[in-house]
């Protein structure tokens, strides 16, 4: 063979060589051989469903005085707990609801991302008293559901329980911490 030759094979298998190793590295960066990007819509798929833990208890209280209900309550105070809130349940158990303790009273506005269940929304004044529903939220619609006024507490119940149960704006919750 001759030199020319020899060499023409040598820098081909050069550059071959060259290619083999820069195509892992710069790839991806552009669009080669890299796998195809999950779909964020779709619902994530977990096994993993939180428990009901007992916190609490809570009553709703007509303007007449009357107890209309008494729920048992979980808390969700701190940042992770408020973020967490129902999501990935896929059940409420009778008689109970996760009452959101806000770090100030102002216009709030959750969404239902990761709930598989439809809730009722209550929004409450830092007094107490009720300041609007969004009821039968649906699961899995990440649309901001805004309460109608300032409110400090948020209490998520199963969907169609504050109508059937007579909660209407201005009801009263009393609550209070397990000992």
């Amino acid at each position: 063979m001759n030199r020319t030759l020899i060499m023409r094979i040598g820098g081909a298998l050069v550059v071959v060589a060259i290619l083999g190793l820069l195509i892992p590295v710069i790839g991806p960066w552009i669009g080669l051989g890299s796998a195809p990007k999950p779909n964020r819509a779709a619902a994530p798929t977990t096994d993993f469903e939180p428990q009901f833990t007992e916190e609490g208890v809570g009553a709703f209280v007509a303007e007449n005085g009357d107890t209309l209900t008494a729920f048992r309550l979980e808390l969700a105070e701190s940042t992770a707990e408020t973020t967490q809130g129902m999501m990935f349940r896929r059940s409420v158990p009778e008689g109970t609801g996760m009452l959101f303790i806000m770090p100030e009273e102002r216009f709030q506005s959750f969404w239902m991302r990761n709930t598989y269940v439809p809730l009722d929304i209550i929004y409450i004044s830092s007094e107490g008293r009720v300041v609007s529903i969004q009821a039968n939220a649906q699961p899995l619609n990440e649309t901001p559901l805004p309460s109608e006024g300032p409110a400090k507490y948020v209490l998520e119940i199963a969907g169609g329980r504050s109508a059937a149960l007579g909660i209407i704006p201005g009801t009263q919750l009393l609550w209070k911490r397990n000992i």
